[in-house]
């Protein structure tokens, strides 16, 4: 009597935890239609349970077998699609079809050659779910992304922990000399402990994004999309260092444009305002934090003042441009002061508070110009 598990009550308890999961993604899916991930994801269970459930019925030709390796890679395969769906990317590139083929070849050359479902065509076949379990799980751990990182690298480190349990069943059927199929038992048993590990990972990322967008938002003035103070008192201990300029501006007689023409209009003038800021340094340059009213400050760190200056000169060019081309706004102008973080300082305010003084003398100058 053999101690080792029983292969077709492992199929069968993988089955019922692939129908399971495929049933709550159709679900989650029904609920948001626009979230098609799900789809993907779902469709991969089911289609895991359908050749789990195949393999009992196949004749075990180099054909069919060869077929059903194929389908096992593209069900590991439509977690990666849902995943670049996820992302906002073309779910299908062409080069998906080759770990397909891959494994389909693996088993179906072997099981020609030296015979149907021998120990060779079951080690082909096993290479080339080892190809795609590394492929797809080193992509989910390895990318860098700031969408559901750690829902999609528990999900990534899934897959890449069946590849011990397909290294041992590769070297039990090259070495081993048990009647039993190894290529099937031992990943069954990974499944186990994996499956579950895998698909919950999955399930985590929309409402880790979710959460990640809810925490943004907070952090976000909601008409110009910069950082309110919350979200700059959030980046500063990252800046806080020698090395960083700062720029603060705000609108030259918004007061005047709100009384004259309407805060809807003055509103539009802001978010232009942030427009024209970011056209000159991007967000992942210089983060820009609304301060209050008509009030921003930038912060660019490794920037010398001379440095700041250039931009500030440039912020204010580009905010005269922008205006020249929107006719139906106001005449309108910036101010701009330049301060810098210096040694010993303990709070980004600091530095900010000598930019400030620095835009009250553009302003007693004159105004539109920098100082």
């Amino acid at each position: 009597m053999s101690d080792l598990p029983d292969i077709p009550t492992l199929r069968l308890c993988s089955m019922l935890a692939s129908l399971a999961f495929f049933g709550v993604f159709a679900c989650l899916w029904v609920g948001r239609r626009d979230e098609g991930y799900f789809l993907h994801w779902g469709g991969g269970s089911l289609l895991y349970a359908g050749v789990i459930c195949s393999y009992d019925y196949s004749a075990h030709t180099p054909l069919q077998d060869g077929l059903l390796y194929a389908l096992l890679s593209a069900s590991t395969l439509l977690v990666l699609t849902g995943v670049r769906r996820f992302d906002g990317r073309a779910p299908f590139p062409v080069w998906l079809l080759l770990p397909m083929l891959v494994s389909g070849l693996g088993y179906g050359v072997p099981a020609h050659l030296f015979g149907g479902d021998s120990a060779w065509a079951r080690i082909g076949g096993t290479c080339g779910s080892l190809l795609t379990m590394a492929l797809v799980g080193g992509r989910l751990v390895l990318e860098r992304t700031r969408s559901a990182p750690r829902g999609r690298r528990i999900a990534g480190a899934a897959l890449l922990g069946y590849i011990p349990a397909f290294l041992a069943a590769i070297a039990a059927e090259a070495f081993g000399t048990a009647a039993v199929n190894m290529a099937a038992l031992i990943p069954m048993l990974a499944d186990q402990l994996l499956l579950a590990v895998l698909n919950l990972g999955l399930i985590a990322m929309p409402g880790e994004r979710a959460q990640a967008a809810l925490r943004e938002a907070a952090l976000r003035d909601p008409l110009t999309g910069a950082w309110n103070r919350a979200g700059l008192a959030a980046l500063a201990p990252g800046l806080l260092r020698p090395g960083t300029a700062v720029i603060a501006f705000d609108i030259d007689h918004f007061k005047a444009i709100n009384d004259g023409h309407g805060h809807a209009t003055g509103d539009r003038v802001l978010a232009a305002l942030v427009t024209g800021a970011r056209a000159v340094l991007p967000e992942a340059e210089a983060p820009l934090a609304r301060l209050g009213g008509d009030e921003f400050v930038m912060l660019l760190p490794g920037r010398s003042r001379a440095e700041a200056s250039w931009y500030a000169d440039a912020i204010r060019r580009e905010i005269r441009a922008l205006a020249a081309r929107s006719p139906d706004l106001p005449p309108w102008t910036i101010s701009l002061g330049i301060g810098a973080i210096e040694p010993g300082d303990r709070e980004v305010a600091q530095a900010i508070e000598r930019a400030d003084r620095s835009l009250y003398r553009a302003k007693a100058e004159g105004r539109d110009r920098a100082a």
